[in-house]
């Protein structure tokens, strides 16, 4: 008679089936906004609000503009933004309408929305990065947590390699200029100019200048015709449409003493291609380094 000889199977217990297989962890989505703060999301954002339009124009840029669902009234570029709901202006934000649209993530402007705003929709529970770009170098890496937040991951880093190798080549193109003194203005009546904090004021550096009210101080200083009389600007730009230009020329002519209105070198900027962070702001670096090129070889 044979005997067989069994095998024993022990009997595993559903605690120690765990500790052989554990469990796998779920991936979360965290990058830290330009407030120093961490923001995390589960799954990444697929219903977006921008409040800003430089914000939405870098959403557009790297392919994640069809996932806005609301945007700021000056949210015109490109032509696809100019059709999303509007949620808010300069001063006010409808947070009801903004909760109804039942949003993964805001992206929010720092110095153009307010801390206000940013703390309110933080106390509605609803998650906020918030963006403040000053410099251009800050763009390209910008533009790739933007793609890991929406999952546009690819187009984001080939969009940010473009920013940089033609910010790359400005810098290089213009490192070794002549200084040349500038006087940038945003308003007329009172006279209103950016300080050294403000992203136009890195344009200015790159391309070989030197903004006179850098040192000043808000953001946004009032300053007075004596005090631009005695820095003298050897160039004067301004942004806005080209209607005002002529007339804006004409009332810079009462001051022929200055060196920028004696050589003619005052000239305009688009708004949207300076004043905003964008990809585009290179094309408005380009236009500013090219004016003061003329100045270096034309002189007073």
């Amino acid at each position: 008679m044979k005997f067989f000889t069994l095998s024993v199977i022990p009997i595993i217990s559903i605690g120690m089936m765990c500790s052989l297989f554990p469990a796998i962890a779920v991936s979360t989505i965290s990058e830290v906004d330009d407030l120093k703060r961490k923001i995390t999301l589960a799954v990444p954002a697929k219903r977006i609000i921008s409040l800003a339009p430089n914000i939405t124009e870098l959403l557009f840029h790297i392919g994640a503009g069809g996932n806005i669902v609301g945007v700021d009234e000056f949210s015109n570029y490109p032509d696809e933004a100019k059709s999303i709901t509007r949620v808010n202006n300069h001063a006010l934000v409808n947070y009801e309408l903004i909760l109804s649209l039942q949003p993964d993530l805001v992206f929010a402007w720092s110095s153009g929305n307010g801390y206000e705003i940013v703390q309110r929709l933080g106390e509605l529970e609803l998650p906020v990065f918030v963006i403040e770009v000053t410099k251009l170098s800050h763009i390209p890496e910008l533009l790739k947590k933007l793609g890991r937040l929406t999952d546009k991951i690819t187009e984001s880093k080939r969009v940010a390699a473009n920013f940089y190798e033609k910010l790359r080549y400005l810098n290089k193109s213009y490192a070794d200029k002549k200084r040349v003194k500038i006087f940038y203005q945003i308003w007329d009546e009172p006279i209103m100019t950016l300080n050294g904090e403000h992203l136009v004021s890195d344009v200015i550096r790159i391309c070989g200048g030197v903004n006179i009210f850098a040192t000043s101080t808000p953001l946004v200083p009032r300053v007075n015709i004596e005090t631009i009389m005695k820095f003298d600007p050897e160039v004067i730009i301004t942004s806005g449409t080209q209607g005002r230009l002529e007339s804006w020329k004409k009332t810079w002519s009462r001051w022929r003493n200055i060196t920028a209105v004696k050589g003619g070198h005052l000239y305009l900027l688009p708004p949207d291609l300076i004043q905003r962070a964008t990809y585009r702001t290179l094309d408005g670096a380009t236009y500013m380094c090219e004016y003061l090129d003329r100045y270096r070889k034309y002189g007073s």
